[in-house]
């Protein structure tokens, strides 16, 4: 295992077999990594072992907004693994209306619910547990609050006074420009998709309450108000 740059460890854990060789390599006991970032929770969680347990934290997007942010970046970012040429002249509409469109991401990646099973009021109680009991939950609408909450919660320090503010506000990165929805918020469009993310929309907003909760945990300062 070694260093790509800026302390970044060679080990892909964003992709199925990028995690089950960092599994292999016993990444979480090799004493080079102090955060592991995936998009799979469960097998991500069992990267760490006994002798390294983890904390995990999650920063959380309306689910209708980050279907429609999704679909415009695979469109564009050849160089992702998930980049989708065959979707450039798809328009979003079509695209939910198509197989290609996978419901329930965040209950699913919770519970371990593969994608041609429908998900039911069974699979929403388990992953709302499972987000109460593991994760402490940022929102991205949210983020001046959600990182000092993070702050709080691990005890990091910043290297730099506002150096958070300003890389927030200053210099934001991983920002997609794209089109927004025909017909916008409401609209037929919304509403089919709401119907369709069903189960994420009403894990999201139990994750609104959790981040309330936790702001009465960790309490702002008077200055930080």
């Amino acid at each position: 295992m070694e260093y790509a740059k800026d302390n970044i460890l060679n080990m892909d854990t964003s992709s199925p077999e990028g995690l089950a060789l960092s599994y292999a390599n016993q990444v979480a006991n090799s004493g080079k990594v102090d955060m592991i970032v995936s998009n799979y929770f469960l097998s991500g969680a069992a990267l760490f072992t006994d002798q390294h347990h983890g904390k995990t934290f999650s920063i959380l997007r309306h689910p209708i907004d980050l279907a429609l942010s999704l679909f415009h970046y695979r469109r564009k970012a050849s160089w992702e693994r998930s980049y989708r040429k065959d979707w450039v002249d798809l328009s979003f509409d079509d695209y939910v209306a198509s197989p290609n469109y996978m419901d329930g991401w965040m209950v699913r990646q919770l519970t371990g619910t593969l994608p041609w099973v429908e998900l039911n009021e069974k699979h929403l109680e388990r992953a709302k547990k499972l987000m109460k009991q593991k994760i402490f939950v940022g929102i991205m609408s949210e983020m001046d609050e959600t990182m000092r909450q993070l702050k709080a919660h691990f005890g990091w320090e910043e290297t730099a006074p506002f150096c958070a503010y300003n890389y927030l506000h200053s210099t934001p990165t991983n920002q997609n420009q794209h089109p927004q929805m025909q017909g916008g918020k409401g609209g037929p469009t919304w509403n089919v998709v709401a119907e369709k993310e069903k189960w994420d929309l009403s894990l999201y907003h139990y994750a609104l309450e959790l981040f309330a909760e936790q702001r009465e945990r960790y309490p702002p300062r008077p200055k930080e108000e």
